[in-house]
């Protein structure tokens, strides 16, 4: 018989509660459900299946709403009762937070290859797939293909489930989109995510613009670019996997960026190996990935 791994573990010492002895006689080697209910600075709250409320000390890596499976341990010396934890299952995703946690690439895809009325943007995909990979070097193919995605997967009638993610966050001044690249076949998709932020009322200081955005490139790796419009300049920061290919990209990028005639403060920076993807860093307010 295989021993369940234990995935944390969290203690309830007899002098805090009173009732912990008669609670690790009737736990020992017992397994039962609770709710991880809230994180306190120094333990958690967890209601069990009865409704009853009982608080921990310690700390799991699991978030509020988290199910977990708790095993009772008694603590030697009735010093109180150890409860360790050999299943935990987080807790759902809300239906609108889907494209969010789950990703929306390949349903867009799937949708555009499958549809029997060809949209503009399946009729986009179609030569795209089509054409060599010379079309992933073309400027023009990545601007009508992006534009065109970002606007299907907003739209009701093409993304049913994917348009009232974006309307929400379009009321908040901010924009998620994971975008498959046709020319690139089982690539990680093209992810983007903008954000705006006014100047406080009454404050006389100018708006902000960032967009963030992580792509796969066959000889780069991921590549990985931070954009920050002020009324100053452009602030960018391009992140890549090899930093010998980052030093030599530098100058020239940074002459291409000055000839907008703006100024701009660039850096170019490695990009840590075993970095989470662009997915996990989306959705702080501000999102403080720019340095």
């Amino acid at each position: 018989m295989l021993t369940p791994a234990i995935l944390g573990s969290l203690r309830i010492p007899a002098s805090a509660a009173p009732s912990a002895p008669a609670l690790a006689n009737a736990l020992a080697g017992q397994t039962i459900e609770a709710t991880l209910e809230a994180v306190l600075p120094d333990g958690l709250v967890l209601r069990l299946a009865d409704g009853k409320l009982l608080q921990a000390q310690g700390s799991l890596p699991f978030p509020p709403g988290s199910t977990l499976a708790l095993r009772g341990v008694p603590l030697p010396e009735g010093a109180g009762i150890r409860l360790q934890v050999v299943r935990a299952m987080p807790p759902p995703s809300p239906a609108l937070l889907a494209p969010l946690a789950f990703g929306e690439a390949a349903p867009l895809l799937a949708r555009l290859q499958s549809s029997a009325t060809q949209t503009p943007l399946g009729q986009m995909l179609g030569q795209l797939l089509q054409a060599d990979l010379a079309v992933a070097e073309q400027p023009e193919a990545w601007s009508a293909w992006l534009k065109g995605s970002m606007e299907a997967l907003a739209d009701p009638g093409t993304s049913p489930a994917e348009s009232a993610f974006h309307r929400l966050q379009a009321k908040e001044g901010t924009g998620w989109f994971e975008i498959p690249l046709p020319w690139a076949p089982g690539a990680e998709p093209l992810r983007l995510w903008i954000e705006g932020e006014g100047a406080p009322a009454g404050v006389d200081a100018d708006a902000i613009h960032r967009v963030f955005l992580s792509v796969p490139f066959s000889s780069l790796g991921e590549v990985r670019l931070g954009l920050e419009q002020r009324s100053a300049g452009l602030r960018v920061r391009l992140w890549l996997q090899d930093p010998a290919q980052a030093e030599a990209l530098g100058p020239d990028l940074e002459a291409e960026l000055r000839s907008l005639g703006r100024p701009v403060d660039l850096q170019v920076l490695a990009l840590p190996p075993g970095s989470p993807d662009l997915r996990a860093l989306a959705g702080g307010s501000p999102l403080q990935a720019m340095g």
